[in-house]
C-alpha cells in the first residue's frame, strides 16, 4: 500500500510541475503581442492595491507584508514597472515617511490587454475539453485547494510557524 501511494505521490507532483510549466509556457506565448507590462508584477500589483490598499494605492511596506517578500525584492520590482511606465511611486502626503505606489492609466491598458489575451488563451484551452468534462471539471475544482490550503494551515500551526519553512524552497 505505501509503495501505491509513493506512487500516486510522485505522479501528481510530477502533473502539478507539468501543470505550472506548460500553463506558464503557454501564458508566455499567448502574452507575445500583447503590450509590454510584466504581467506578473503588475497583476500582483494590481491584486494587492484592489483588496489591501484604498483609493487605488498601497504603501510600499504594505505590498511588501501583503506580497510576503523583502523590500528590497518589491522595490527592484516596482522600479522595472516604473521605468516601463506602469507605475508611480508617490510620498504619502498624509504621513511623509511612507511611500504609496499606484498603476498608471499606461499600466491600466497594459493590464487590460494582457487580461484580454491570457482569458482568449484559456477561453481556447478550455474549448478543447468535452462539455461534460469540463462541467466536471469546473465543480471539482476548488477540491485539491482548498484540502491543501487546509493541511497547509495545519502543518504550519504544528510546526510552530507563521510561514513557509526554508526546506523544499527548490520546489
Amino acid at each position: 500500500m505505501a509503495e501505491q501511494t509513493t506512487f500516486e505521490l510522485h505522479g501528481l507532483i510530477h502533473y502539478m510541475g507539468r501543470l505550472r510549466e506548460t500553463s506558464a509556457r503557454g501564458m508566455r506565448a499567448a502574452l507575445a503581442d500583447a503590450p509590454k507590462c510584466r504581467f506578473g508584477m503588475l497583476e500582483r500589483l494590481h491584486y494587492a492595491i484592489r483588496v489591501h490598499g484604498s483609493d487605488g494605492v498601497i504603501g510600499v511596506s504594505e505590498l511588501a507584508r501583503v506580497a510576503r517578500k523583502p523590500l528590497p525584492a518589491v522595490s527592484r520590482g516596482l522600479r522595472l514597472l516604473e521605468q516601463d511606465g506602469m507605475a508611480v511611486r508617490e510620498t504619502d502626503p498624509d504621513d511623509r515617511r511612507k511611500t504609496l505606489v499606484r498603476i498608471t492609466p499606461a499600466g491600466q491598458e497594459a493590464l487590460r490587454g494582457c487580461e484580454a489575451a491570457l482569458n482568449d488563451y484559456f477561453a481556447r484551452v478550455m474549448a478543447r475539453i468535452d462539455p461534460e468534462r469540463l462541467a466536471q471539471m469546473m465543480e471539482l475544482r476548488n477540491v485539491l485547494m482548498d484540502a491543501l490550503e487546509v493541511e497547509t494551515a495545519a502543518t504550519l500551526e504544528a510546526a510552530g510557524t507563521k510561514g513557509e519553512s526554508n526546506h523544499g524552497k527548490d520546489l
